[in-house]
């Protein structure tokens, strides 16, 4: 029955041997999309029960192909797989009623990619090659420009690593020539809201971009969803004040300001409890600046101060968050006082009722190591077991597996 088994609700997967799905094929006048996999592949499963079961991907395999899956691990299908050269798992081959491919993937995907590589099989879309060999004959047309950069993060990942890096570069490229050519005010629209979004991820103390769509939020806003418009310009204004504090350039106090000016209405859908908008941003900001300087003391002094400040509202999270920067700014080696102190936050973070399996085990990992770098030994050992016992309960089988074996190793090392 395949990997679907009672999971086809929605692609239909034929139940037959590859030579009777091609005749069916034939005989329906479509094509065929054959899916090759093997019982012990991951990624394959993931396909079959993530990607081939959505509603979008079913309504469009089931009019235009006849699918089946092929395990190559069965004796029978040995032939087949050899004829079509699969290597990799999972491999999935787009075949004419005549037994022509007609275009093949490999790997795990997203159904938006999926969907395209089966309009592109049909020649109802170009390629993403076909496409930029097309506006080398058009470079002034900034729809065909528009195009690739939007259809480029589903191509990329289907390239080898030569060729990937080779077309990056040209992508890169691709981005800074259309800036030069469209004007800013032509890009209130959410095709150009999406290209900045994935071309222009970090801002800087002189950035037009930046400023242009600051200037412009209500426009962008009627155009996208507010809270994409918001997100985009807080992420990249959050992460250039962190930027500069980790380098110790006070020119971050000066970048808080506009919090409270000019990105007013920007940050204004957020809560920090009782805290404002911009002092909570800047205890954040002090304490990474702090951090970065090894001031311990006035790194949990303004953390300290952020997660009072922000009280019921303080998630799991946060304070998973600022574990995590304190690992990196110390390369993981802490002092006593700094793990004592992050058995507290852990201890905090556990009594929220907001994580996951897996985040939970993480946590009670971490505070595994915390005890055993304070020579509490006895407690590390508690911690693992309660984390062995909750990784239970993590859905992803194959992470689940890794956990435990990790809490093992580490169950091994006390």
């Amino acid at each position: 029955m395949g990997m679907l088994g009672n999971l086809s609700a929605q692609m239909v997967v034929f139940k037959g041997s590859f030579d009777e799905a091609l005749k069916k094929a034939k005989e329906e006048k479509k094509d065929l999309f054959v899916d090759f996999y093997a019982d012990w592949c991951g990624p394959c499963k993931a396909m079959a029960t993530r990607i081939f079961t959505l509603p979008e991907v079913g309504e469009y395999f089931n009019a235009h192909f006849v699918c089946v899956q092929v395990n190559v691990e069965a004796k029978e299908n040995s032939a087949v797989a050899k004829k079509y050269d699969v290597k990799v798992l999972p491999t999935m081959v787009f075949i004419s009623g005549e037994g022509k491919e007609l275009r093949r993937v490999q790997g795990a995907m997203e159904a938006a990619a999926l969907l395209k590589e089966a309009k592109i099989a049909r020649g109802e879309e170009l390629s993403f090659t076909q496409l930029y060999e097309k506006f080398k004959k058009k470079k002034n047309d900034l729809d065909l420009h528009q195009q690739l950069l939007l259809d480029a993060p589903l191509f990329l990942p289907t390239q080898e690593e030569y060729d990937r890096q080779k077309w990056t570069t040209r992508i890169e490229s691709l981005f800074t020539t259309y800036l030069k050519n469209k004007k800013l005010e032509d890009m209130i629209n959410e095709k150009d809201f999406q290209i900045l979004m994935l071309y222009h991820p970090q801002t800087s103390k002189e950035d037009p971009v930046f400023d242009f769509v600051a200037a412009n939020y209500d426009k962008f806003a009627q155009e996208v969803k507010k809270e994409e418009v918001a997100g985009y310009l807080i992420a990249l204004n959050n992460g250039y004040i962190v930027q500069l504090c980790k380098k110790g350039d006070l020119a971050y106090k000066a970048r808080l300001d506009r919090v409270n000016k000019d990105l007013k209405p920007v940050y204004s859908e957020i809560s920090f409890g009782s805290l404002s908008v911009l002092d909570a941003i800047t205890l954040l900001a002090d304490a990474t600046y702090y951090l970065y300087r090894h001031d311990e003391a006035k790194f949990f002094e303004n953390m300290d101060k952020y997660f009072a400040g922000k009280g019921d509202q303080v998630e799991s999270g946060d304070y998973g968050q600022a574990l995590e920067d304190l690992s990196m700014a110390y390369n993981g080696q802490l002092t006593k006082n700094a793990y004592l102190k992050s058995i507290d936050w852990i201890t905090k973070a556990l009594e929220k009722k907001d994580m996951d399996a897996e985040m939970h085990t993480r946590f009670l990992v971490i505070l595994a190591q915390c005890f055993q770098n304070t020579d509490n030994v006895e407690k590390a050992k508690q911690c693992l077991n309660q984390a062995f016992v909750v990784s239970a309960g993590i859905a992803d089988q194959m992470q689940m597996q890794y956990m435990q074996r990790m809490i093992k190793q580490y169950m091994e090392g006390l």
